[in-house]
């Protein structure tokens, strides 16, 4: 068994919930996805291994996935969540190009020194973040004028 699903179903049994061969497929589905997935996504993808996934077990799972350190949500700028694994167990963040929807993701030891200084500063404690820059990407900063928000 893998470090991954041993802490889930830990995660699992710490809050009173019982682990489901659902919950488990929906933790390896997403770790094995190398983009970002929305839970529709998610749920189309297994109910059609599994007719009897329900929507909700997606979105209650992608919730504990969250809750236990495993998954994490990104906003894109369209305003859609989507998630992706933790698996790989690396820090990164994000830059969200609002006019393709390309999520590049990177990683900043200067941003996250800057972080824990701030936090040093104002004596607040961190327990987790998130980082999304939206912008343009270089293809299409390339292309020509973005189009207008609403």
């Amino acid at each position: 068994m893998n470090d991954h699903l041993k802490a889930f179903r830990n995660y699992l049994k710490e809050q009173g919930l019982k682990n489901t061969s659902q919950r488990e497929e929906i933790l390896a589905f997403l770790g094995r996805s190398s983009r970002h997935l929305s839970p529709e996504e998610i749920f189309r993808e297994l109910r059609r291994r599994d007719p009897r996934l329900g929507r909700a077990t997606v979105f209650r799972t992608l919730r504990l996935l969250g809750d236990c350190g495993l998954a994490t949500r990104v906003t894109f700028p369209d305003g859609k969540q989507k998630f992706e694994t933790r698996l790989g167990g690396h820090h990164h963040d994000h830059m969200l190009c609002v006019h393709c929807g390309r999520a590049i993701e990177f990683v900043s030891p200067a941003v996250e020194e800057a972080q824990k200084r701030l936090a040093r500063r104002y004596g607040f404690k961190v327990l987790w973040h998130r980082h999304e820059i939206f912008g343009r990407c270089r293809r299409c900063e390339t292309a020509g004028p973005s189009p207008r928000r609403s």
